[in-house]
This record gives C-alpha cells, structure tokens and sequence, in this order.
C-alpha cells in the first residue's frame, strides 16, 4: 500500500488528516519537528486499533539532507503516493519589528520546506507516472495581510511554487493542487504571540479542511484543483 506523507501532521490540520486517513486503512507518515508529539499520535493510533497506520517522522522542514534520508527510508516501506505540504509558521508583528531569524524561520519552514519535500518526493513519483501533491497554502498567498509580511511572501510563493509546478509535472501524470484557507481554530493561533484577531469560534475548523483534502484525494487522475480559496463568512475578502 503506498504511503501518504503529511508535514505539519503534529497537531491542528495535520494531526486530524493523519488521524483521519489512518481510521480509513491508509499509512501514514506524519511528519513534524516534535518527536515526542508524533510518537504519542502513533501510539495512540496503534492503541485504538486504526485499520491504517501512522509512522513518526521527527524531521526539521529547514534541513534538506534530513528530509531526503526521511524520504528515501519511507520509500524503502512503500511508495509515497501522495505529499501534503501543510506545515506553517506565523507571527503576526509589524515587519520592521520582526527579526531576521523570525524571517527566515517563517520562510524556511514554509516555502523552503515545502520545496524540499516536494523536490524529495516527486523524484520516486516521476518514475512511477503516479502522485498526487496538496499544498496548503492560505488566504495570505493571494492578497496581503498587515502584521503578517514575511508570512504573506512565504505562502505567495508556495502559490508561485504551486502554479508552476503544475505544469511541469501534468506530462507525468502527477496533480498537484493548492488550498487557501482563512482563518483555521488551529494552535497557529496562539493567545499571546500570535491572537487571532476576532472571534475564534467563527473561523474554518480543521475537519473542514481534512474533509476537503479527502475529497481531493478521491477525485480522478485528470481533474485538477489548481486554486481552492476557502474562508470564514466573518473574513470575506
């Protein structure tokens, strides 16, 4: 059975699509930089007898050599049929008060991130003429959002990214599609660092979006998502 890979697969979005697929049979590599968290979702899938699996993947998104060994391992157990780019990190601070470690650790982890998985995995894709690449983008990657600069850049580019590899990749028979979502009741939005800034209880739950991507999934090898823009009624844009 192939294997879907998930980063950002330790908590909110992630966390319940791995929960999600891993109850409906399929193996799971969830990937995300806290071993202990990943270990913990593993254990509990295994204890509640999920007729899937989840694999732990501690990996640092920023580090390309360690996502091609991660990569190369879980193809060693099966062929990753599908990636979901989804890991995110966001502070919402005026751009000229932000520091230049704070930018790159937005930027890094969310558009070099998801460049090097995506690099990673279409290299055993290409090959089998197989695939399906989701990436969840945001709201932030087609317009600008004051307090989130570096953010914005991050999931425009991931946007770029998405576009362009598209059509790159349509001749070997591989779908990529982009979901860009507002506001997500996610630990993203952190009460003091990060608050969001409205009622939370109004934004998308991370179910909506799981049983997005899951419908995705199902749809046939020649329909394409190219752009999927999906907001709370509160965040009309």
């Amino acid at each position: 059975m192939s294997i879907t890979l998930i980063t950002g697969a330790s908590r909110g979005v992630g966390e319940a699509l791995a929960w999600k697929l891993a109850g409906e049979g399929h193996t799971v590599a969830a990937l995300a930089r806290s071993e202990e968290a990943l270990q913990s979702l593993a254990e509990k899938a295994e204890a509640e007898h999920l007729s899937g699996a989840i694999i732990p993947c501690a990996v640092d998104l920023r580090d390309p050599d360690a996502i091609s060994q991660c990569v190369g391992t879980l193809e060693n157990r099966g062929p990753i049929g599908t990636l979901v780019n989804n890991a995110a990190v966001v502070e919402n601070i005026p751009f000229a008060e932000q520091s230049v470690a704070q930018i790159e650790a937005i930027v890094d982890s969310n558009l070099k991130g998801t460049l090097y998985c995506t690099h990673a995995v279409i290299q055993h894709m290409i090959p089998r003429r197989a695939g399906k690449i989701i990436n969840v983008s945001s709201v932030a990657g087609i317009r600008g959002i004051s307090g989130q600069v570096s953010y914005c850049a991050s999931k425009h580019g991931m946007v770029g990214f998405a576009d362009a590899l598209t059509q790159e990749l349509i001749p070997h028979n591989i779908q990529v599609a982009t979901i860009c979502p507002g506001a997500i009741d996610t630990p993203l939005w952190d009460p003091e660092r990060n608050p969001y800034p409205g009622d939370i209880k109004k934004t998308i739950q991370p179910s909506e979006i799981v049983d997005l991507i899951s419908y995705i999934l199902a749809q046939p090898d020649h329909s394409i998502f190219k752009r999927i823009v999906v907001f709370p009624s509160n965040e009309w844009h």
